[in-house]
């Protein structure tokens, strides 16, 4: 199986001044120099791909096709003088079925690598080695008409797994259905003048394990495949999908 990384979109609240300008106005918050699309594995054997947004903000998909293992690792992290480290992420093991801190400590080279440990708990008394390669085309401007089409795979959160059908619209719009008849809808935007898109995915009603529940995240397509990543709002779960046209 490979594995195409999608991450999670961040919403930046702006706020205006009403009158002239000020010389005392914030100035905008320094970009992550660990930001990067990112390919390689860990020491569970597993194959894993990610982005770091330059928010700092980023997702790490892991599978494996002979454990069956499949899964997410999200959180916010801070990158500077080589040390990239993140006290709030999470790992979201979708064949496992369960969510819990893991934080995350590595060092990097930037648009290099990213290497380091994930702790297996927030108490950082174990933890397991990956391995990450950079990947230049983070900086190549993705287009729609490029990625629109109809995909399957399979999708899943902590709660359950199925497969999946769904298509991506020449206007971004995603539609997808699920082996169970849950139905899910959303849109997908460029990421600026970055390889993947931003995406925002709503669940229709029973048998939906969220029914009405929105999710947000990126997708990100690599080599004909398509993976996406998608949290809900208090990180609880995670909506993570994989396929191909």
């Amino acid at each position: 199986m490979k594995l195409v990384v999608a991450v999670s979109a961040l919403t930046v609240a702006l706020a205006g001044c009403g009158g002239g300008g000020s010389d005392n106005a914030p100035s905008a918050p320094e970009a992550n120099a660990a930001q990067g699309l990112y390919a390689g594995t860990d020491a569970n054997g597993n194959a894993v791909a990610g982005v770091v947004l330059e928010t700092g903000a980023f997702y790490f998909v892991y599978a494996n096709t002979t454990t069956n293992a499949f899964g997410l690792v999200q959180g916010t992290s801070s990158a500077s003088h080589g040390t990239f480290q993140s006290d709030n992420a999470r790992t979201f093991d979708i064949t496992g079925n369960g969510a819990g801190d893991t934080p995350v400590l590595a060092g990097y080279n930037e648009k290099n690598s990213v290497q380091g440990v994930i702790y297996t708990s927030a108490a950082k008394q174990n933890s397991f080695k990956f391995n990450l390669t950079y990947d230049g085309t983070y900086e190549r401007a993705i287009s729609l008409s490029s990625v629109a089409g109809a995909y399957s795979g399979a999708a899943g959160s902590i709660k359950g797994s199925e497969t999946t059908t769904f298509v991506i619209g020449q206007d971004g719009a995603i539609k997808g259905t699920g082996a169970s008849g849950c139905t899910f809808s959303g849109t997908a935007t460029p990421h600026g003048n970055k390889d993947f898109l931003d995406a925002t995915v709503s669940f229709g009603g029973a048998p939906c394990l969220y029914p009405g529940v929105t999710v947000t995240g990126v997708v990100f397509f690599s080599a004909g495949e398509v993976l996406a990543a998608l949290t809900l709002p208090d990180r609880s779960d995670a909506f993570v999908v994989a396929g191909t046209k």
